[in-house]
């Protein structure tokens, strides 16, 4: 006879999606356990009941034979009602291998050439209706696993997976030669389109990636089209490479110019420098040997022919010494006060001007003092028109000539 009281579950590997319970006709008081990422499905009489979550459940509802003695006497002890208890994997099953079994042909966006392509890639699946899986897929079946639900969706999945790719390829903005970038784009897509073909089935396709795109090397048409956008953007990164090699250039080459150009202006200002003070110190010595021919023009005057001679010689000596200016003014005063200082003629020139003499003794006037008098009076005049005295010094001069009288 049979256990009074059973206890159901399941705890087998993770790759199986459904697993059915080896126990049959249960009796009242058959505990059922559910594990937290399970679903169990009853069946009696081969009708689906009832669905029971996670936890643990006694079979002891309608659904089953409340007594089995009840029945059991008249057929031998074998129970009127059919029950089974399948086991639903609800947990997320990945790296699902996945790939097309032939090549798709396309018509190629970018440069219009026809073009056949392969892909492979993973996907993950759970299962979303548990009765619905059972009914279109298992059946009477002991077990679906990963391996025997690829295998009876290959076809399925070839039928909808080709006609997606070839149909998202030839509307796609990118080409066969960006492909390789754009896969996270192309498993969005296929993914979306492929998720109600799944829903039918009881199943949520989680994930899709395309990780593989086989390309027809060795193709006439794509071996030229992959050389044409090769040496289109080739060519275009030469040219923009030229072009920065250009502005690179110019910049050098402004830059060059702009130190030539400051170092020429620097140069200018140093020679411009050099140049005045070279003619800053020939205007000086030739100032200054005018001024010594002056003064020795000067004491040859004094010495030879007097207070008039003198006067005539130094404006002829100005006369030739033009704007010569204030140092050849200092210099013939100086000559000049320091002849005069020799001869007793008179005060003595310093500097720039004629200064006050220092005292001396008073001299007796000589018979001819007017005379003299008025020949100094003459040369100071000289002076003055010649622009060796001022207004004032030629003032001051005449007051100390007077007080000499």
């Amino acid at each position: 006879m049979a256990d009074i009281f059973q206890i159901v579950k399941y705890e087998g590997d993770n790759s199986t999606f459904i697993w059915k319970a080896r126990e049959e006709d249960f009796n009242t008081g058959t505990q059922l356990i559910v594990h937290e990422s399970q679903e169990a499905v009853f069946f009696m009489n081969g009708q689906a009941l009832d669905l029971f979550g996670p936890g643990r459940h006694t079979l002891e509802t309608q659904n089953i034979p409340l007594v089995r003695k009840f029945f059991n006497k008249p057929t031998n002890d074998q129970t009127p009602f059919h029950c089974e208890v399948y086991f639903v994997n609800k947990t997320e099953q990945m790296a699902i291998k996945w790939g097309t079994d032939s090549q798709v042909q396309y018509m190629e966006p970018t440069y219009k050439f026809p073009l056949k392509i392969g892909a492979s890639g993973e996907m993950s699946l759970r299962v979303e209706d548990s009765r619905k899986l059972l009914v279109k897929v298992v059946g009477t079946g002991n077990a679906l696993g990963q391996a025997s639900l690829m295998q009876m969706f290959r076809a399925f999945l070839m039928a909808r997976v080709k006609p997606y790719l070839a149909q998202t390829m030839q509307g796609s903005t990118f080409g066969i030669f960006e492909i390789d970038s754009r896969m996270g784009e192309l498993s969005e897509v296929l993914h979306k389109q492929l998720m109600p073909d799944f829903a039918d089935y009881g199943l949520s396709l989680e994930r899709f990636f395309v990780t593989t795109i086989v390309k027809p090397d060795g193709d006439k048409a794509y071996e030229k089209s992959r050389d044409i956008h090769i040496r289109q953007y080739a060519d275009i990164a030469e040219a923009q490479l030229r072009q920065k090699v250009g502005i690179i250039d110019q910049q050098t080459s402004a830059e060059k110019m702009q130190i030539e150009a400051e170092a020429i202006a620097k140069k200018t200002v140093l020679e411009g420098k050099a140049e005045a003070e070279r003619r800053m110190h020939e205007k000086i010595t030739k100032q200054e040997e005018l001024a010594s021919e002056v003064a020795r023009t000067f004491a040859s005057n004094e010495a030879v022919g007097g207070i008039a001679n003198t006067g005539i010689g130094l404006g002829m000596m100005m006369g030739a010494a033009g704007g010569i200016g204030a140092p050849v003014a200092g210099i013939v005063a100086g000559a000049l006060g320091a002849t005069q200082g020799v001869n007793g003629a008179g005060p003595a020139v310093a500097g720039i001007g004629i200064v006050p003499p220092a005292p001396t003794p008073p001299a007796p006037t000589p018979p001819d003092g007017m005379a003299a008098f008025k020949q100094k009076i003459e040369k100071l005049k000289m002076m003055k028109e010649a622009g060796m005295l001022s207004d004032e010094e030629f003032d001051a001069q005449r007051k100390d000539l007077l007080n000499n009288l």
